[in-house]
């Protein structure tokens, strides 16, 4: 009996050290062995675009892989660095400091159980509260940003200045949704950064205000069921991997049916799903531009497997953070983010209009 109740033990132990792998649809554990194909020496991920490791793609796909149950702290590349290695030492380096990288960093931390009030010898959750503009009372230079920032604080149960909740409430488009920069200018708001502050809203017990701006979002749906970044728009109104992955996590943070969300032909996660290839294994940006995208896989997968900002998936990490035994491993003084529709990455002290992120998503996309 001692020796059956030893090896009950050991069997519990080894069941809960075991990466768990739950994906709730196979195409997504296609997705991120494709996705892996992009990691570099430092442990980092690409955007696609760039040489070199980018901190916004790479904490995009550990959000991607702790969504299907992986613990990316095994995923080691061919210098034995893994993506947490990565984003340690970049905090380590000084080069994430704004709120944007600062924003992405704590939910990578804490989506593989590390503690980010100490993580690369960094208090990031004392260091984002003190990013917070005081004058403006915005995290980062976009509303976009504010909403992400929000949520990180969020999902390390920091409690969230009202100062931040009142500007997100008060920059409500005249249309029932947010833009960018905010404003009550109505035909500016977008759908990626309405469901980043939709999802911003509902983690701080202001579901009303987040429900205010559903009739927008069904303004904007297609008739495939998934979204578009903006409607009319001179770039183009097909449906897009972001726009409908960033919609379905707050339509799922406000548990919407997706059922009442059918289009003709789907409903948003169909959409989703739509845009999957199965040559490659990852996922297509639009379906009219067939190749796949670092960023759009990533995004897609977390919305797929019904993960929303709200409360990010946990897989906690087997291996500890190293120090990166490549040279390799690029500083990032900027940080991006902006919604990355295509994979087009604008640095977040840019002021770029809205639609110059869809026009340069298509043409980059286009070149490849």
């Amino acid at each position: 009996m001692k020796k059956l109740g030893l090896l009950l033990v050991i069997g519990l132990v080894l069941a809960w050290a075991a990466p768990v792998t739950a994906a709730t649809w196979p195409q997504n554990e296609a997705a991120l062995t494709w996705l892996r194909g992009f990691q570099q020496a430092d442990g980092g991920f690409t955007n696609g675009f760039a040489d070199g490791s980018d901190l916004g793609a790479t904490t995009e796909v550990m959000l991607a892989a702790t969504a299907v149950g992986q613990d990316c702290s095994t995923w080691l590349s061919s210098a034995g660095n893994s993506p947490l290695d990565y984003l340690a030492a970049q905090v380590k380096q000084g080069a994430v400091k704004d709120a944007a990288g600062l924003s992405r960093t704590v939910l990578a931390a804490v989506a593989t159980g590390q503690d980010p009030r100490n993580f690369g010898g960094k208090n990031l959750v004392q260091a984002l509260l003190a990013a917070q503009d005081k004058t403006t009372n915005r995290f980062g230079d976009s509303l976009y940003a504010h909403a992400y920032a929000m949520l990180a604080l969020h999902n390390v149960g920091e409690p969230i200045p009202q100062s931040a909740i009142d500007l997100l409430k008060t920059q409500i488009a005249d249309d029932g949704a947010w833009s960018l920069f905010g404003g009550p200018t109505p035909g500016l708001a977008d759908t990626n950064t309405t469901a980043l502050a939709m999802q911003a809203l509902a983690a701080v017990g202001e579901p009303n205000a987040a429900h205010s701006a559903l009739a927008y979002l069904q303004r904007m749906q297609n008739v495939d069921g998934g979204f578009p970044y903006q409607k009319p728009s001179a770039w183009g109104t097909d449906t897009d991997a972001n726009s409908t992955a960033v919609v379905v996590q707050a339509l799922y943070a406000l548990g919407e049916p997706m059922g009442n969300w059918s289009g003709s032909a789907a409903d948003p996660v169909g959409a989703l799903l739509a845009l999957w290839d199965a040559a490659s294994g990852g996922y297509y940006w639009q379906a009219a531009t067939p190749y796949a995208n670092i960023m759009a896989t990533a995004q897609a997968v977390q919305a797929a497997e019904r993960m929303s900002l709200v409360d990010v998936a946990v897989v906690g990490a087997s291996r500890a953070p190293q120090a990166v035994t490549s040279a390799a491993s690029a500083a990032v003084s900027d940080v991006p983010l902006l919604p990355e529709t295509g994979g087009f990455v604008v640095s977040s002290s840019a002021l770029i209009v809205t639609g110059l992120l869809m026009l340069g998503a298509g043409a980059a996309l286009k070149k490849r």
